[in-house]
């Protein structure tokens, strides 16, 4: 299947010469990018020249390997120095020889790093001539939006030197893509997701929303629509888009009303009793974003209450606490621990209240943090802490235990689990 080439900008460099060339803004509706360059630069000798091209402004993280070849030999070598596309004539060569320099970059919108393959032809119309073919490696998973083009020594390109940026689109289109088929919007929190059915020769999608057009873009379903207004109903329709335009917008989706996170009840235990050694929450649903632990507790002695997750007794527990009593304030920190402390009142007849945000509990990428409000008083005395704390951990939290330190929870105390909807 044949490439399809569009012009997104072309520069050229007036009188005066200019030191870089920069595209900036570059559209992520492209399978890969071109850059086609004449070039020559100020500097004396040739070609002595080298032009490097920088991704997103970055001179980091660049390798290339090139073959070079000229009238009296071929080398190859490596460099880490930047991305080389070799060889623009200097200022002794004749005035209107220009070296001719294609950069290709396929997959710029990817997140995978980021390759450039480029072929440069050098030739001074009298001594010297040559042509460079470099294999170029930006270590980055980021999309490219920007590229800029610098002369490797310091000079200046000269007037008449011009580079144009190409987008392509893997097929053979000359037309706009066909309109898709809407599919269902599902609401959620100031947002929506809709999804529909694509059709081919399209770069990308557009949903908007009804009313207030809000838009959302994307390469596949389904489209995630932000900024919508919570209690507000929305319908929504999309169209595709590829370089030569958009098609017609689909019918509208079923209606939708976003509505804040919601505080779903998982369980609650009271003590009843004797007391308790242990509170548990076991089998807990993967079915939210966060989780909510709040309660009110009592100690029978003096010790600290521990948080673990999935049954962890381990030392890779640590946490920093912000504490104050009314008259002064303090705080410290704690590593290694066999859990979280999260606190309990120790004074017959006083509980401590607290609440504690789990987040992100079943990212496998993360480590699970806390946060936590903390409050007790003894009608003369008493303490309030804002704690974060950390397990040592990427596995997803499936189960929660309390757990005071040498001591029992008493009755009355209760302690309830909440999952939160949406972020």
């Amino acid at each position: 299947m044949a490439d399809t080439y569009k012009a997104l900008s072309t520069v050229t460099v007036g009188a005066g010469g200019s030191s870089t060339i920069t595209f900036s803004n570059i559209p992520q509706t492209y399978t890969d990018l071109r850059i086609v360059l004449s070039a020559r630069t100020d500097r004396s000798g040739f070609p002595n020249d080298n032009i490097r091209v920088y991704p997103n402004g970055s001179s980091s993280n660049l390798s290339e390997r090139y073959l070079l070849g000229f009238g009296s030999g071929v080398t190859s070598a490596t460099d880490t120095s930047g991305l080389g596309a070799a060889g623009a004539v200097g200022a002794s060569a004749t005035a209107s020889t220009f070296s001719n320099v294609e950069v290709y970059i396929p997959n710029y919108t990817g997140s995978t790093n980021k390759q450039f393959a480029v072929n440069a032809v050098s030739e001074n119309n009298a001594t010297d001539g040559r042509q460079g073919l470099t294999a170029n490696l930006w270590s980055s998973t980021t999309p490219i939006t920007s590229l800029t083009i610098v002369p490797s020594s310091g000079p200046n390109f000269v007037q008449y030197t011009t580079a144009t940026l190409y987008g392509v689109f893997n097929a053979d289109v000359s037309t706009p893509p066909a309109t898709p088929t809407i599919g269902t919007a599902t609401a959620d929190n100031a947002s929506a997701s809709i999804t529909f059915t694509g059709v081919s020769n399209a770069a990308s999608y557009t949903m908007t929303s009804t009313p207030g057009s809000i838009t959302g873009t994307g390469a596949t379903s389904p489209i995630t629509v932000s900024g919508l207004t919570n209690g507000t109903a929305y319908t929504f329709k999309v169209k595709s888009n590829n370089p030569f335009g958009s098609s017609a917008e689909s019918a509208a989706s079923n209606s939708v009303t976003p509505t804040p996170a919601a505080y779903e009840s998982i369980a609650t235990v009271s003590v009843g009793s004797g007391g308790a050694s242990s509170i548990s929450f076991s089998s807990i649903p993967s079915t939210y974003t966060h989780l909510q632990l709040r309660y009110i507790a009592q100690k029978t002695s003096n010790g600290s209450m521990y948080i673990r997750f999935n049954g962890d007794t381990g030392t890779n527990y640590t946490n920093h606490t912000l504490q104050g009593n009314g008259t002064a304030v303090s705080s410290n920190a704690n590593t290694g621990a066999n859990g979280t402390d999260i606190g309990a009142s120790d004074s017959s007849g006083n509980f401590a209240a607290s609440v504690i945000d789990i987040l992100d509990y079943t990212n496998t990428n993360k480590n699970t943090t806390i946060r936590q409000l903390f409050g007790r008083d003894y009608n003369g005395s008493g303490v309030v802490w804002l704690k974060s704390g950390l397990w040592l951990n990427t596995a997803a939290v499936t189960s929660i235990t309390l757990v005071p330190d040498s001591t029992n929870v008493v009755q009355n105390s209760h302690f309830a689990l909440y999952g939160i909807k949406s972020s």
